[in-house]
């Protein structure tokens, strides 16, 4: 049994060169180059037999371009990679063998080895915490799993668009783990089982002040229409208001600090909090151009 593996890149070739290495070449690998640019298609096809990159019409953000990858994917199981994830051969391979042996999921993932700060998952509760011994790992129900590394049955889905496609980046993998929580789909984090994951590092470091502007409006959008999709538009209203304080905060404070660069991250902030709450779609997009 092999996998599909789907990554959406923007800019992240010296990631993507590490990452596929680590791959067993058994298992196709799609790339969805948001970038739109040609050389990657060109270079990696030819470097990596495994490997096939799709370049868009247009820069399709995360939840557009994995549907894309998940429509053009062979295999019943996808793996959903970020470029900024540190893992190995074996970790592929220990994947696949506890899935050989544990069809009866929907999602499914390791857990990162320094949790301190982050856990890529959320615990389902007491209710419905069960856990199942596969293999000489411990798998323990989730209600909410981060796919920077993360196995999906495609089987589990009759629709090949499973991601939301109003999101441009941000909640929108949350979206969908909350909607298949719901409905008791089964979701699961293999302890013991370890990857790293750099966070916020998937593109070239020469980018990271457009990155940042650009994850600052799409964060502050996104979270307004989560909320607003999932409850209502005054609970969203309620839950983004924090993010207005601390915009407002931000900017007064940068003023006074004279940093431009972060008033203008604030302001960005501020601007997706707007066209989310007068329901505008999400329209920004990284202004970057490579020299």
């Amino acid at each position: 049994m092999n996998l599909s593996i789907i990554i959406v890149s923007y800019n992240s070739e010296k990631l993507l060169n590490k990452i596929i290495k680590k791959i067993p070449k058994e298992n196709e690998i799609i790339i969805i180059e948001n970038s739109l640019k040609v050389d990657v298609k060109k270079d990696f096809e030819k470097k990596y037999n495994n490997t096939k990159v799709i370049i868009p019409a247009k820069n399709l953000g995360y939840a557009s371009a994995f549907n894309l990858g998940f429509k053009k994917s062979k295999n019943n199981y996808v793996l959903s990679l970020t470029p900024d994830v540190i893992i190995n051969s074996n970790l592929i391979n220990q994947i696949i063998k506890i899935i050989k042996s544990f069809k009866n999921f929907t999602l499914i993932a390791p857990e990162y080895k320094n949790q301190k700060i982050y856990k890529n998952y959320i615990h389902a509760g007491e209710k419905r915490i069960k856990e199942k011994n596969i293999s000489k790992f411990k798998l323990q129900e989730v209600k909410d799993i981060d796919w920077c590394f993360c196995v999906i049955n495609k089987l589990k889905f009759k629709d090949k668009n499973i991601l939301d496609e109003n999101y441009f980046l941000y909640f929108e993998t949350m979206d969908l783990c909350r909607h298949l929580f719901s409905k008791r789909h089964k979701m699961y984090i293999i302890k013991g089982l370890k990857f790293d994951h750099l966070g916020t590092s998937s593109s070239d470091n020469k980018f990271n002040d457009a990155i940042m502007l650009n994850r600052n409006w799409h964060f502050s959008w996104s979270k307004f229409y989560y909320f607003k999709k999932n409850n209502n538009y005054f609970y969203a209203l309620k839950k983004i208001s924090p993010n207005i304080y601390q915009g407002i905060k931000g900017i007064i404070i940068s003023f006074f600090k004279m940093n431009l660069n972060e008033i203008n991250l604030h302001l960005h902030s501020i601007s997706g909090i707007i066209n989310g709450i007068f329901l505008k779609k999400s329209h920004f997009r990284p202004n970057i151009k490579d020299n």
